[in-house]
């Protein structure tokens, strides 16, 4: 039988887990990478956002450790979109003692670096968490997006990287 503490402690971790992926978000948005990486992620995390380009935009788009992380971050993103205000939710958790896992659904509107255009952006993000330091953080954080599309056509008309996600039509 489990006990008050126990499913007290869960429900601590899973609102800390939670905000952890907020923090991410606002952290993101507000371009302060440094502290992103450093409290967010563990010192072997790992990022893949192969989903995020073509190989030639955004490679390499697969950071381990926070030196690479950093330099993904600070460079990679920043190249690609501006004025980011990305939000994350449905987000389900499993906790089991000082790892976790989870998934939640993302949006975003952004300024597109290279048209100038705003656009539009959905994903998932499949997550690995682990309690360090007293905190959790990331230890592993795949984007699969979904799309990101000019805001003027909007998200149904044109699916991010068609030549990564064929058209169905």
């Amino acid at each position: 039988m489990e006990t008050i503490e126990h499913r007290l402690r869960i429900l601590e971790d899973r609102e800390q887990i939670r905000e952890l992926a907020a923090t991410y978000c606002f952290l993101v948005d507000d371009g302060r990478f440094d502290e992103l990486v450093d409290r967010c992620f563990t010192e072997d995390a790992c990022c893949d956002f192969r989903g995020a380009g073509d190989g030639e935009q955004m490679a390499p788009t697969v950071a381990r450790g926070r030196a690479e992380l950093r330099n993904f971050f600070t460079v990679m993103v920043p190249a690609a979109l501006r004025d980011m205000a990305h939000t994350v939710h449905n987000h389900r958790v499993s906790i089991d003692r000082d790892r976790a896992s989870g998934d939640c659904y993302f949006e975003l509107t952004a300024v597109d670096r290279t048209s100038g255009e705003a656009v539009v952006g959905a994903g998932r993000y499949f997550d690995r968490y682990r309690r360090d330091l007293g905190a959790w953080r990331f230890e592993m954080r795949n984007a699969a997006i979904f799309f990101i599309a000019p805001l003027r056509e909007g998200w149904a008309t044109q699916r991010f990287l068609n030549t990564l996600t064929p058209s169905s039509r």
